[in-house]
């Protein structure tokens, strides 16, 4: 019988599911603030990067036929050495540092979404950048599950269309994410407690993404995006808050 901390992952990751499939802002960085509120950090990133595996897998299923296959080896090429940058952070920052830097990033990734203008022209050394997104969402992906800001930066430089930009990223995150779970497994991240809830927030999430598919054509995207930007920032805050107290 589900208890309250089991329905309420259930009801963060349907919501996070439900911001993901209309608006493709990211659900983690939605769910995750709230889930901080009653989730010790060191059980709370395992338990994201498991879900939003299962996530990303729903997201192949519908996309992979626009993935741009010749990225993908730079993205992986930094990934891998940015995983295990980031499972070493993970070990070694106390909770209060995890939820700050989670604060931060927040806070960085509004004011990123509102600043942003497309670069002009093609982009110069387009296999390094790859490499150093792949980096970044690896380390950040590992060390605190928001692996979403380097590799959206870099489809945007890019100027992706939005579906190629959507199987590219699909593709990459579920490949970086067997990186990352195989890691956090072997340095003992996944306990009973994080399998319990994974097993809440895992058809959450997918039910969340399925049921904002009937919806995404009747709502003011542009006017969800920036409410949820609002909200984001004040989840910032609250992490940033309560990292220093």
């Amino acid at each position: 019988m589900p208890d309250a901390l089991d329905i309420f992952v259930f009801v963060c990751w349907f919501a996070g599911g439900f911001v993901s499939g209309v608006s493709g802002i990211g659900g983690t960085m939605f769910a995750f603030p709230f889930l901080a509120l009653v989730i010790p950090m060191h059980a709370l990133i395992p338990l994201s990067c498991l879900v939003c595996f299962f996530k990303d897998a729903c997201m192949i299923a519908m996309h992979v036929r626009f993935c741009r296959f010749d990225a993908m080896p730079w993205l992986l090429l930094g990934a891998v050495p940015g995983s295990f940058a980031g499972v070493y952070l993970l070990q070694i920052c106390s909770g209060a540092v995890l939820q700050g830097a989670v604060g931060l990033l927040l806070l960085y990734y509004v004011y990123w979404q509102m600043t942003y203008r497309a670069a002009q022209g093609p982009v110069s050394h387009p296999q390094m950048l790859g490499a150093a997104a792949g980096f970044g969402a690896g380390l950040l992906g590992t060390a605190i599950s928001f692996d979403g800001p380097p590799i959206g930066a870099y489809g945007l430089c890019m100027g992706w269309e939005p579906r190629v930009f959507l199987g590219t990223v699909s593709v990459f995150f579920m490949l970086r994410g067997i990186i990352t779970l195989v890691l956090q497994w072997w340095h003992g991240f996944f306990t009973p407690e994080v399998l319990g809830m994974a097993m809440y927030g895992t058809p959450g999430v997918m039910l969340g993404s399925l049921a904002a598919f009937p919806v995404v054509k009747r709502i003011n995207v542009l006017l969800f995006r920036r409410v949820l930007l609002g909200i984001i920032a004040i989840c910032g805050v609250v992490c940033l808050v309560r990292s220093i107290w």
